[in-house]
C-alpha cells in the first residue's frame, strides 16, 4: 500500500470512483483576522496492493501546526475488492476527501499529517501550508 496524492484544496469531493477538486494544490490561505476558522479539503488516494484488497485499512487525517498543536482528526476505513474484471496482481484505488474547519490563531506554518494503515505496514504523507494575513487592499488614510 502507498499514498498516490494527499492535496489541500478549496473544495473535494468522491463520486461514481472520481476525484473532484476546486483549488486544488494550495499552499498558502490568505485570511483577514484573527483568530479565525480556515475550511480547507483535503484529497487524498492509497493505492492498495493485490494481497491486502478485501480488508479495510484505517486512514488518518491530522491538521496540525508547526509546533504540532493537533487542530482536527478525522479517521475513517477504506477497503478496495476484487472485481471479476481486474487482473491479477492489479492494485485498486481507494479514494476519499474530507471537509475541516481548522480553528488558527496565528499565521505561520500548518500540515496535515496523512497515514494509511496500521503497524509495520503503516505508510505517511505530510501536506504543508501556510495561513497568511491578507494584505489590505485600500491603503490607510493619513
Amino acid at each position: 500500500m502507498h499514498i498516490e496524492y494527499a492535496l489541500v484544496a478549496d473544495h473535494a469531493e468522491i463520486a461514481g470512483n472520481r476525484l473532484f477538486v476546486m483549488g486544488g494544490g494550495r499552499d498558502a490561505f490568505a485570511i483577514e483576522k484573527l483568530p479565525t476558522t480556515v475550511r480547507i479539503a483535503c484529497a487524498i488516494g492509497v493505492r492498495i496492493a493485490w494481497e491486502e484488497t478485501n480488508h479495510p485499512h484505517q486512514v488518518r487525517i491530522i491538521a496540525e501546526d508547526d509546533d504540532g498543536k493537533e487542530l482536527v482528526r478525522v479517521e475513517a476505513a477504506v477497503n478496495a475488492g476484487r472485481p471479476p474484471e481486474l487482473a491479477p496482481g492489479s492494485g485498486q484505488l481507494a479514494q476519499m476527501a474530507s471537509l475541516m474547519h481548522l480553528a488558527v490563531e496565528r499565521e505561520g506554518g500548518y500540515r496535515l499529517h496523512v497515514s494509511a494503515g496500521d503497524g509495520d505496514r503503516r505508510v505517511e504523507q505530510t501536506v504543508p501550508f501556510r495561513i497568511v494575513k491578507r494584505k489590505s487592499a485600500v491603503p490607510p488614510q493619513t
